[in-house]
């Protein structure tokens, strides 16, 4: 398949591009850095005006489109809530814009499970309004909006959790995983019962490479990406600490956390693409060994 990324230079894209490029496929990059694993790659800011008509171009004298992966987003973290738009949403629409002439077979839109305010009712399912204040959250879901609204079909967005992996340094997995080997204490909010849905980036890469593949019989698809479990800060911290082989203390403080609990239901992915989350410790022991591969559980 010829397969266009957008933010193929970015954490998730260059593993997809690695991973795909393995299996046979003619990568093609759009990023604001050079992907150099891409086979094609072009530096094009997609927020900009000018990017429409630049990207059409480039399309015109490429073999046409199996699947394009919109995996380019700015990150939560500082900024405006106009710099969320522009990146998360504008952008969006004006790659719509750009395949308008040449739509490929499918998109892949890649949002995240933040798009769900704060529920009582977990799992939260697709069904559940996407309703989010924050700058990132409502950006990204706008995002969506523009996606599954586009002529483009099918359209399929995935929403996924905090994901960990080497290379992506400021997860809550990430951070725990700098305690541990450094033997430094866990200190975890809200006595450690806070639930968290996080992924192993490989998880996330088989997802996706499922979505290019299943049959397709509707114009639009929205699925949960997840661990499909409710699991707590503090089991995340003593997974990682037997993995790790860490003699970090773990302290639970009753302090509340910035976060909610959260958990997806995956039920949809499982059942049309057949996703499957990778069990806790395993993605555990592939993180530690990415991270350096001298280091063993003990």
């Amino acid at each position: 398949m010829n397969v266009l990324i957008t933010g193929g230079a970015g954490f998730v894209g260059t593993r997809l591009t690695r991973a795909l490029k393995e299996e046979g496929h003619t990568v093609i990059s759009v990023s604001r850095r050079d992907a150099s694993e891409a086979d094609i790659s072009h530096r094009l800011d997609l927020s900009r005006t000018d990017s429409i008509a630049t990207l059409k171009a480039l399309l015109k004298g490429m073999p046409h489109l199996d699947v394009v992966i919109n995996a380019a987003a700015r990150q939560p973290g500082l900024g405006e809530f106009s710099d969320f738009a522009r990146s998360n949403a504008v952008a969006t629409a004006y790659l719509l814009d750009a395949l308008e002439d040449t739509p490929p077979r499918r998109l892949i839109h890649l949002s995240t499970q933040s798009v769900y305010a704060q529920t009582t009712q977990l799992p939260v399912s697709e069904d559940k309004p996407a309703s989010s204040s924050a700058p990132f959250a409502a950006s990204k879901r706008l995002g969506e909006q523009i996606a599954l609204a586009s002529k483009l079909s099918p359209v399929i967005v995935l929403r996924l959790p905090s994901l960990y992996g080497k290379g992506q340094g400021d997860s809550f997995i990430d951070g725990l995983a700098r305690t541990a080997i450094a033997n430094d204490t866990f200190e975890l909010f809200s006595n450690g019962q806070l639930i968290r849905d996080t992924l192993h980036v490989s998880d996330v890469i088989d997802a996706v490479k499922q979505a290019m593949d299943f049959g397709l019989k509707d114009r639009t698809y929205v699925m949960n990406v997840g661990c499909g479990r409710p699991i707590t800060t503090l089991e995340y911290a003593q997974a990682l600490s037997e993995v790790f082989n860490s003699k970090s203390e773990i302290r639970c403080v009753d302090k509340p956390a910035d976060q909610f609990d959260l958990y997806a239901d995956i039920s949809k992915a499982q059942k049309l693409i057949g996703f499957r989350p990778t069990e806790l410790r395993e993605s555990l022991q592939k993180y530690l060994e990415e991270l350096n591969p001298h280091l063993h559980k003990g």
